[in-house]
């Protein structure tokens, strides 16, 4: 029996039973107990510039709007809800779920393994419940030297005021239709690409009534030799406008609109805490990274509490069991969740009117999105690349720290000499590191210290290509004297993706030779490019010329062009991925068309 915390300091006795995985396969690769060559790709793409990069171009918010339509519709996601009809209740956004991954598995040459982990939940408030399940969604990794998986989940259930109303209408299209569809997409994406690590896609119920789904998989994990390595949680991503009465941190005034920061929590209170550290070293990742190639500069607030206050989410139940999390959250919250304890509610959360939008000039067309797929398409980047990038990173380093007579001295344990180390510097209080420095070796010693300051201070590693490790928990310890100032991290370590090169490319284009997408997109083996000739002094010899995405030619194929249309049937052998290509003749170039390649 376990006792729970849960938001506005209610408390719930809850037991778990019968709790098992649809397949002894699913177990075995959570487990790492599998052999990696069952599950390799005939062309493994596994550098994470790559698929960072890629990751960029591949989410997609149309994808995101239509999975977030057809969620909404199911009329409640209640965990109580309807299991038996096709169109109606959480039994059948489950099994529509589970189809969309089994999909997107025959997409990736069944290497992504759909599936249900299913638990009973026993004296809950809401009453006593048998065979309910999480659906799940599992990329095995190449390398089981390392057996534990990295988990990307959101809670799939929808509710409104009543805790227990398993039949008010709930589309919950930010609660948490977003998270749920941010997760399935990342599964869309990132299955074509080959990790270090198992990457784990899990979509929970129940979370509204005391982060069941979550508590479930976690003990389970827990008690079953799964080592969880690191949890993004993504829990009401898609909002972008601030309700009257949004939970501290908040937003305001009511109304405010920001699409341009999204929220990360994690647990500051625990011991040396190595959740933050975590949640620092995704953070940083990002903006060396991946910030500087952003259309759209989302900025990352790491907020120095676990949750809102008086909040839960379902990051909390894998903390419990000492796994590293997460949790993502909008800037802008369109309330605080409680309809029936607040006065004059008028906002969205948890009630009716958590929908994608309203039509309000009767044409059939939404024209005012509650929810914006392309702030949702952003945060879900942010999710994919981090996780992306923490399952081929290096292991996180232990180090020692010395109180010496000259100062602090980081010292490594078992230093990777062709390793560098980024240290993290600050004071008691905030969650962001004060100061970061980097070295080479063994030891450190510590500048811009004051004497007799406490600080906390983190190590990460970093890898020949300046791949980051998670940072390590915090040791404490105050300054004995003063230290001279030293050099800060300049974080070199950015990603060189392709749109740098694209826009170069587009911005010496001539308008009269235009190149229309090609056929079908993406392909395999084949596709029909087609070139429409609008001026005829580019009739005649021109080359076909084909990048990769970091700008590199990979192909060269000599045409001969006609005036008006050109279709040509170009077959290639070329690695998964995303290609770019143009027509260039006597110094002129044609504008850049993007190629996806299964």
């Amino acid at each position: 029996m376990k006792q729970i915390y849960l938001g506005f300091l209610l408390i719930f006795s809850l037991s778990f039973q019968a709790q098992s995985l649809s397949s002894n396969e699913l177990l075995n690769v959570l487990q790492g107990n599998y052999n990696p060559a069952n599950y390799a790709a005939s062309q493994p793409i596994s550098a994470s510039d790559q698929i960072a990069c890629e990751l960029l171009n591949l989410v997609d918010p149309d994808t995101l709007h239509l999975n977030l339509q057809i969620l909404s519709s199911f009329g409640t996601r209640h965990t109580w809800s309807d299991t038996v009809s096709q169109n109606v209740g959480i039994g059948a956004a489950r099994r529509w779920i589970h189809s969309r991954f089994a999909q997107y598995s025959l997409e990736n040459e069944n290497r992504l393994r759909p599936g249900y982990f299913t638990f009973d939940i026993l004296n809950n408030t809401c009453g006593d419940l048998y065979g309910t399940k999480n659906v799940l969604g599992v990329l095995p990794g190449a390398d089981t030297s390392d057996k534990s998986v990295i988990l990307m989940m959101a809670h799939m259930d929808s509710r409104c005021a009543e805790r227990c109303d398993s039949t008010c209408i709930a589309p919950g299209a930010d609660d948490n239709g977003s998270g749920t569809v941010l997760v399935m997409e990342l599964a869309r994406t990132l299955s074509r690409y080959t990790f270090d690590h198992t990457l784990v896609f899990m979509l929970t119920q129940g979370e509204e009534q005391g982060l069941l789904g979550a508590r479930a998989f976690s003990d389970f994990c827990a008690n079953n030799g799964i080592e969880v390595k690191a949890v993004l949680n993504n829990d009401i991503v898609g909002g972008v406008i601030c309700g009257q009465t949004a939970s501290p941190p908040g937003c305001s005034p009511a109304g405010d609109i920001d699409s341009m920061r999204v929220r990360m929590y994690s647990n500051p209170l625990s011991d040396r805490n190595p959740y933050q550290g975590y949640a620092r070293s995704v953070k940083l990742n990002y903006e060396e990274k991946i910030l500087p190639n952003m259309k759209v500069p989302m900025q990352i607030e790491l907020v120095n509490q676990e949750d809102r206050s008086g909040r839960g989410g379902d990051h909390i139940a894998f903390r419990e069991n000492d796994f590293l999390n997460v949790r993502f959250t909008s800037a802008h919250e369109h309330g605080n969740g409680n309809p029936l304890g607040t006065p004059n509610y008028q906002d969205h959360q948890h009630t009716s009117n958590d929908i994608i939008g309203e039509d309000f000039n009767s044409d059939g067309q939404i024209d005012s999105f509650y929810v914006d797929m392309n702030y949702l398409a952003r945060n879900a980047m942010i999710n994919g690349t981090a996780a992306a990038m923490i399952a081929s990173a290096p292991a996180t380093p232990t180090f020692t720290l010395h109180n010496e007579a000259t100062g602090l001295r980081v010292e490594i344990d078992d230093a990777d000499l062709a390793f560098e180390y980024r240290v993290g510097v600050k004071g008691f209080a905030g969650g962001e590191y004060d100061s970061l420095y980097r070295f080479q070796g063994r030891s450190f010693l510590l500048p811009g210290l004051n004497a007799n300051q406490l600080y906390l201070v983190g190590v990460a590693a970093l890898d020949s290509n300046g791949l980051m490790s998670a940072f390590s928990q915090d040791e404490r310890a105050t300054a004995p004297v003063s230290t001279p100032a030293g050099t800060t991290d300049n974080m070199p370590y950015d990603y060189n993706c392709a749109q740098v090169s694209l826009y170069e490319w587009n911005a010496q284009a001539e308008s009269n030779l235009e190149v229309l997408p090609p056929r079908p997109n993406p392909s395999a083996g084949m596709a029909e490019l087609v070139f429409w000739l609008r001026d005829k002094s580019w009739t005649g010899p021109a080359n076909l010329r084909v990048y990769d995405y970091q700008g590199r030619e990979v192909h060269q194929v000599a045409l001969d062009l006609n005036y008006g249309a050109n279709s040509y049937n170009y077959r290639y052998q070329l690695g998964a991925g995303i290609y770019y290509y143009f027509l260039e003749q006597g110094g002129k170039r044609s504008a850049v068309q993007r190629l996806m390649v299964e």
